[in-house]
């Protein structure tokens, strides 16, 4: 036994915040979907490991101590040659936060197959797998490996996790359908937004035609790779709209609850993912999960970076006060910063 309830598959990357002239303005900090998935998965309770390549380089050093400073086991992380991946965060003319990607040729863009020869025996004894369309679309190899991966896991008897996150300028969109599709049929669940992530790869936005659509594409594949669509689990985030959780033929709402005026919303789809994935690993239904999620992701929005700091207990409370006896409604409650999924390219 690893003893990992949740195990996350992708890039964590650098956050710099620079002036126009290059002068640092924070401290440098760490987000990326990954890190900010396995941050709120390891503060929902899980035990959590990290499945990535960072460099050898101050910026893997900052990675990995603060991957271990928020309880995500970090010795599975390999290390290689090429840099770690970091964005950075300038002010344009208007004062509106511009990012600007070194992620080519990153160390994380070398995942590939072959790491499955350390990982491996892990992702045969991991309940809960998070990884993400981008992942896959930092490299051929890497998408190879996350296609392996859920397979692996899914056949060993775990739940595979997979956001979709299309990002136009990290791949194109019939690139990020066909990585979705590759994998869809062996998840436990998929979760997307809409429109941003449902437009652009199935042609439609209406949650019941984003399930339906998924369904059928999956369902042309299933046979062919041995997949199980019909089990998977769809969560739609659409914005201000309540959170949508399609599972076993039911559908569930799940609005926002009621939170100042968000300060960053990065990372809010990561936090909900990471939530839900913990709540998985303890046998939870996803309906009666996805409340807490919701609020952890809302929560994540009021202070500046991606990775979520709301403790279990605050959360709880969180909830506890805004609904003492919370059931998936149909309600809407303003603001929904946690359906807010992040703006960054």
């Amino acid at each position: 036994m690893t003893g990992f309830d949740v195990v996350v598959l992708g890039e964590p990357m650098v956050e710099r915040h620079r002036t126009a002239d290059g002068t640092p303005t924070a401290a440098d900090s760490v987000s990326g979907d990954a890190f900010n998935a396995a941050c709120a998965a390891a503060l929902a309770g899980a035990r959590v490991a990290l499945l990535t390549v960072l460099g050898t380089d101050r910026a893997g050093d900052l990675v990995l101590d603060e991957l271990a400073r928020r309880g995500v086991d970090p010795s599975l992380v390999r290390r290689g040659s090429e840099p770690t991946g970091a964005y950075t965060v300038t002010p344009d003319e208007r004062g509106q936060p511009r990012f600007s990607y070194q992620r080519a040729g990153s160390a994380a863009s070398t995942l590939a197959r072959a790491h499955l020869e350390h990982w491996g025996a892990v992702l045969d004894d991991t309940p809960v797998l998070i990884t993400s369309g981008i992942t896959a679309a930092l490299s051929p190899t890497s998408a190879e490996l996350v296609r392996a991966a859920v397979a692996r896991v899914a056949a060993a008897g775990g739940a595979a996790c997979y956001d979709v996150n299309f990002r136009p300028n990290l791949t194109t969109a019939a690139l990020a359908r066909q990585a979705l599709l590759a994998v869809a049929p062996a998840c436990r669940l998929v979760k997307l937004a809409s429109p941003g992530d449902a437009e652009p790869l199935l042609g439609v936005t209406d949650p019941a035609a984003v399930c339906a659509a998924l369904r059928q594409l999956g369902g042309q594949l299933g046979s062919q790779v041995g997949g199980r669509l019909g089990s998977t689990a769809v969560v739609v985030t659409r914005g201000a709209q309540p959170l949508l959780v399609t599972d076993g033929g039911t559908t569930t709402r799940h609005p926002a609850i009621a939170l100042p005026t968000p300060v960053d919303s990065t990372g809010a789809g990561d936090t909900l993912l990471g939530t839900l994935a913990a709540a998985m690993a303890r046998g939870e239904d996803l309906a009666a999960a996805a409340p807490l999620a919701v609020v952890a992701a809302g929560l994540s929005t009021q202070h500046r970076g991606g990775a979520p700091r709301a403790t279990l207990a605050e959360v709880r409370a969180a909830l506890s006060a805004a609904h003492p006896a919370t059931q998936p409604t149909d309600q809407h409650v303003a603001p929904p910063q946690a359906l807010t999924e992040e703006a960054r390219p």
